[in-house]
């Protein structure tokens, strides 16, 4: 039986290694986009036969809706949704000079565009037989671990701020979920080196980024409600 998996914000970076791996494993992927001419580019760039352009912008519902719509088409179940789409706006800025435009933007896409996608995508997710949401996270979100400075001492309000809220809202999620699936979880693929920080060097491959959260999306273990980095359970 084919297995299904979305990731959104695919058209590069972690997210394109993402969809890249989970193909190689014979997952039917569905790559999302919000740039139709991007999004179909990557799936060029791959050349599989089992990865699918879908257009979704997910601080849009309509779009979203659409995005449901067409993928319906295909199948009524999905195994695998992976919240993969982000921006940090803020690199650079201090929260003391952030503009509260910026700092909207970010929970827009980091927050509230993830709720989004899994609220309405909730419905196929859970007529899979082992349904799982991932939201890509960063360990800067954790308070804990960037309390202690054990962390990039990146301190940048509004990206930060944002996947920390995206952290409260997958262990809201997963306390609704419980042990009646389906299962839900933050991963942060840790330092990588991608657009999202100006290519800075130093960090992960997207190839090493993108096999931390598939190896967590492909596990046996459950481990819903849970934060997770390369090492395991992480601190909120």
């Amino acid at each position: 039986m084919t297995k299904y998996a979305l990731v959104t914000g695919a058209n590069k970076g972690i997210g394109l290694e993402v969809v890249r791996q989970l193909a190689e494993k014979e997952y039917h992927v569905f790559l999302g986009s919000r740039n139709e001419k991007l999004g179909i580019n990557a799936v060029q760039t791959l050349g599989f036969s089992n990865v699918t352009f879908i257009q979704v912008d997910v601080t849009c519902t309509q779009s979203i809706q659409d995005a449901l719509n067409k993928i319906l088409k295909v199948t009524d179940n999905l195994d695998l949704l992976i919240n993969n789409a982000g921006i940090a706006p803020d690199f650079h800025i201090l929260p003391s000079e952030i503009k509260l435009e910026t700092l909207r933007q970010a929970f827009e896409v980091n927050f509230f565009g993830t709720f989004q996608m899994i609220q309405i995508f909730l419905p196929l997710v859970k007529k899979s037989e082992r349904g799982k949401i991932i939201n890509v996270t960063t360990d800067m979100a954790s308070q804990t671990l960037f309390d202690r400075g054990e962390t990039a001492s990146i301190n940048i309000l509004g990206y930060n701020s944002s996947k920390t809220a995206n952290n409260s809202l997958t262990l809201t999620f997963g306390k609704e979920f419980g042990s009646n699936g389906p299962e839900i979880f933050g991963v942060t693929p840790g330092f990588t080196t991608t657009d999202l920080n100006g290519n800075t060097p130093g960090g992960n491959t997207t190839v090493e980024g993108a096999k931390i959260i598939t190896d967590y999306a492909i596990s046996d273990v459950n481990y819903n409600g849970k934060i997770l980095n390369s090492k395991g359970i992480m601190p909120w």
